[in-house]
């Protein structure tokens, strides 16, 4: 008798998780700390078994078709489901029945939502106007001002991409910004910057967006100040101007960030414990990946602050590295959405003299379907390369595969047995790691990530084709981003595709 061999076309299993933005796909929690509310890894095998196909609906057919993998690839040859019968597979797998002796049970693909965080920016504003005393008092403040002796700021990048990037008004701003970012704990660290562009005209205020957003993307560690998480720091214009086509520019603090030397100190000491384990000496690419794959083992995604769109939800740690390797807002460990994921990892590439930066946009399924998202830039042997360690984070898959095991015992034996396999996961959480800007940017699938099951029943694969835009002028209330990220480079590299 033929051995029966299916093919799973699986559009809806697929996915990449958007980590704290718009939708979801596929990487959600950790595959470690899915765990907390399901069975551990070690006691997959055991689900598996129980979860197989019902012996009513299949045992007796398994039996006829199971065959040795290495016939499985002559075999697929001659059984692949011809086109005609794809067309019909929507949510479902298509089943092949090539020996004719009856339809196997179809494989019900999980529903997984792509999952980001990124959320819109506000509306830009031009800086206070201050009052000749309010400036006085500023100058003031910034004569009487002493910087503390020890920066707590650790950042080792050899460059900062963004900066490079900036034009003499943005790079003033930046400086100032930056200056006044050392140390949030006195309201007498002041900065003023002078520069050529009028402070009421919406050109300031684009430049001062870009000079922020681009210092918090150089330097991650400023995990205080992304989306006000902790502080922010203030902006005023005086009233009166020295004229001749220059203009002042104050940046001070409000309030003081009175937790920064606890916070701070937990940040560097959880990025050393992070990279105390990782070989230095290894070649970049090597370190890259280490990183990586430790990172996405580490962290679990933050789903709650990913539906939170309050202003609470905005301003949570989860978006910074501060929640990927330390905590949310609320305490969680480890607990990060998809900028947290994507500044995390930028931030551990820099310590370690790898250039690196975040990248900003929509991500999802569709264009039509993309939310706010997230992820990286690496630079390796002097190529670019797109990262989503979010979306390569394997834990919302083992979530969704979860969801389907009372439901669909059938099913969620075939896909656990997918993710337990250690080269079919390697894949899956390696299937957005250095890859080229056009290929993130219109992600197809293909028989690279396709998975045949032990039995030879179905051919299927866990993922699905996908979008990565960079924001700009078509990314809708995301196209703000595109004044900073429109200056990162085109990431070309193919030299270390993870596959």
């Amino acid at each position: 008798m033929k051995k029966l061999i299916a093919t799973l076309l699986s559009a809806a299993v697929a996915v990449s998780l958007l980590a704290g933005c718009g939708s979801s796909a596929g990487g959600g929690t950790s595959s470690n700390q899915s765990a907390e509310a399901e069975a551990p890894a070690d006691a997959a095998a055991g689900d598996q078994a129980e979860a197989e196909a019902p012996a009513d609906a299949a045992a007796g057919d398994q039996a006829e078709a199971e065959a040795p993998a290495d016939a499985a690839a002559g075999d697929q040859a001659e059984a692949e489901a011809p086109a005609d019968a794809a067309a019909d597979t929507t949510a479902a797998a298509q089943v092949a029945d090539a020996a004719g002796d009856g339809e196997l049970q179809s494989l019900a693909a999980p529903t997984l939502n792509l999952a980001g965080g990124l959320k819109e920016p506000e509306e830009l504003e031009e800086p206070d106007e201050m009052t000749q005393d309010e400036t006085d008092k500023l100058d003031r403040a910034m004569r009487a001002y002493t910087p503390p002796a020890d920066s707590l700021l650790k950042n080792q990048a050899k460059n900062f991409y963004y900066y490079s990037q900036m034009d003499k008004t943005e790079q003033t701003i930046y400086d100032a910004l930056l200056m006044c970012a050392t140390d949030p704990t006195d309201t007498n660290n002041a900065v003023v910057a002078t520069i050529d562009v009028d402070p009421t005209t919406r050109e300031f205020a684009e430049k001062e967006f870009t000079a922020y957003y681009g210092m918090l993307y150089d330097h991650p560690e400023l995990f205080w100040l992304y989306n006000g998480a902790e502080c922010d720091i203030s902006v005023g214009a005086p009233r009166v101007q020295p004229g001749n086509g220059s203009y002042n520019v104050y940046f001070f603090y409000q309030e003081p960030y009175e937790d920064f030397e606890e916070k701070m100190t937990a940040f560097n000491d959880a990025a050393d414990a992070f990279l105390a384990d990782i070989d230095k000496d290894a070649s970049d690419v090597e370190i890259a990946k280490e990183i990586h794959d430790k990172l996405i083992e580490t962290v679990t995604y933050n789903t709650p602050v990913m539906n939170d769109n309050s202003e609470n939800g905005f301003a949570n740690l989860a978006h910074t590295a501060y929640g990927a390797l330390v905590a949310d807002s609320d305490g969680n460990p480890n607990y990060a959405v998809c900028d947290g994921y994507s500044q995390a990892y930028v931030y551990l590439l820099q310590q370690c003299g790898i250039d690196a930066t975040v990248m900003v946009g929509i991500a999802g399924n569709t264009k039509d379907t993309a939310g706010g998202h997230a992820w990286s830039l690496v630079k390796l042997d002097g190529d670019w390369y797109e990262v989503d360690s979010t979306w390569d984070d394997a834990g919302s898959l083992d979530e969704a595969v979860e969801g389907i095991k009372a439901t669909d015992p059938y099913s969620y034996g075939y896909f656990k047995e997918a993710l337990l396999d250690p080269d079919y996961r390697n894949k899956v959480q390696h299937y957005l790691c250095n890859l080229t800007t056009p290929e993130i940017t219109n992600f197809k699938v293909d028989d690279y990530f396709a998975y045949q099951s032990k039995d030879q029943k179905h051919l299927f694969t866990v993922l699905g084709d996908s979008v990565h835009i960079r924001a700009g002028n078509d990314t809708g209330g995301y196209d703000i981003y595109g004044l900073v990220v429109g200056m990162a480079p085109q990431a070309e590299g193919t030299a270390y595709r993870m596959r």
